[in-house]
């Protein structure tokens, strides 16, 4: 039997067209209060809201693109993935420290 050799995520992305992961479901979860944002970019500022729409605790999106980095409120570092949230039929980035 021939050896099998791991392929890392970006390799995996490479042969797969699409980002290591997609099409996983996960959930909104940890947010205190408020909504979870659906963005045009990886920068949290209220421009870039889709339609100002945003997910609760519980709701689930899938996970289409590649997780990047961005710009977090107060000019931090924060991580985005791009998602399909079927609750309001669009795709954009949402802050990835929620998903679980």
């Amino acid at each position: 039997m021939a050896d099998i050799n791991k392929i890392n995520p970006e390799e995996l992305d490479n042969v797969t067209g699409g980002a290591a992961g997609a099409g996983v479901w996960k959930t909104v979860c940890n947010l205190d209060g408020g909504y979870l944002a659906i963005r045009t970019a990886p920068s949290a500022n209220y421009e870039n809201e889709i339609n100002h729409i945003g997910l609760k605790n519980g709701e689930k999106v899938q996970v289409t693109g590649a997780t990047v980095q961005g710009t977090g409120f107060g000019g931090g570092i924060a991580y985005y993935t791009w998602v399909y949230a079927p609750k309001f039929g669009v795709s954009g980035f949402v802050n990835a420290a929620y998903l679980g």
